[in-house]
């Protein structure tokens, strides 16, 4: 695969930047009695909120999606799952939820169903730990400014980039920045996202970053993952090379999705494994194959080994 390569002219013009930071926490615990995992996303200075949760006997195939709001601690969500109509499938209000979040971050309350006839028990459990590094403890800023990024077919253009992040505790001093970097950026106002990338219960940053001109998989982010000893989060640049990812808590897995838009799709699934992460499961799908392709690999001698294939 050919790499594209970005020239960024000296030419630069700062505006006024806006950062959004997003964190991104993950629950497990019950309705009544039926196990759920859910995901709630947090943007600081709002207090809009969104989301998901699914079943964990159905699967995250089934997941049923959530917005609200989170005001003095108390967290309401409605709910919302897709619906097949003769039109096509329709989004529809299923139910509710009020929350109360607890000083552990853990989340108590009830569902209700949107005929508000039905009210079930609520208990959640944060999988992450904010003991160690709470977000809403700091503030972070991107060094954003407008430029001419020239991408491999030596094409200018001019598009909006970052080059740093400064992260700063409640007294407004700089504990760490993260540089060495010049990026191009979606839009105008570039976004902070804090997840745990390597389920070792410690909130990590992904920043989103932009790949002008590209056909397909045009996102990527910038990786760093938080270091409990050094208290400094480090740049993960292996993690960079597979671009755009989706973290499973549950599992303690990551996945790259790929697809051509043939009916030709590859997901990929990592663990992680002494600070490294290894493929550990590749998935295959052909237009020409009515069965799936099923590769799966043990982690040897610090290397993905190929231990068995299968199709169903």
């Amino acid at each position: 695969m050919k790499k594209f390569i970005f020239l960024l002219i000296f030419s630069q013009i700062t505006f006024a930047q806006k950062t959004i930071v997003k964190t991104i926490l993950h629950f497990s615990g019950k309705i009544d009695k039926y196990p759920i995992e859910m995901t709630i996303e947090f943007i600081q200075g709002k207090d809009s909120v969104s989301g998901s949760y699914y079943y964990v006997k159905s699967g995250k195939d089934r997941s049923i999606f959530t917005n609200g709001i989170l005001k003095n601690g108390e967290i309401k969500l409605e709910e919302t799952a897709y619906t097949s109509t003769k039109t096509g499938n329709v989004t529809k209000k299923t139910g509710s939820f009020l929350l109360q979040l607890n000083n552990q971050y853990g989340l108590t309350g009830i569902w209700e169903n949107d005929k508000k006839d039905k009210k079930l028990d609520v208990n959640l459990i944060c999988l992450e730990d904010l003991s160690s590094f709470n977000p809403k403890n700091y503030s972070y800023k991107l060094n954003q400014y407008k430029g001419k990024a020239e991408n491999m077919n030596g094409e200018l253009a001019d598009n909006f980039l970052i080059s740093k992040l400064d992260i700063s505790n409640s007294k407004k001093e700089i504990v760490q920045t993260l540089s060495r970097f010049n990026k191009v950026i979606y839009e105008k106002d570039g976004q902070v996202e804090l997840e745990d990338l390597n389920f070792d219960g410690l909130l990590d940053i992904k920043i989103p970053i932009y790949f002008p001109d590209r056909i397909k998989y045009d996102g990527g982010f910038l990786y760093y993952i938080y270091d409990k000893t050094k208290k400094q989060f480090i740049r993960n640049i292996k993690l960079e090379e597979l671009e755009y990812l989706f973290f499973d808590q549950k599992n303690k897995e990551f996945v790259k999705y790929q697809a051509d838009g043939s009916g030709n799709e590859t997901d990929e699934h990592y663990k992680w494994l002494n600070n490294n992460f290894y493929l550990i499961k590749k998935v295959e799908s052909f237009e020409d194959n009515e069965k799936t392709t099923y590769t799966e690999y043990e982690i040897k001698n610090n290397k993905s080994v190929k231990v068995k294939e299968y199709q169903k």
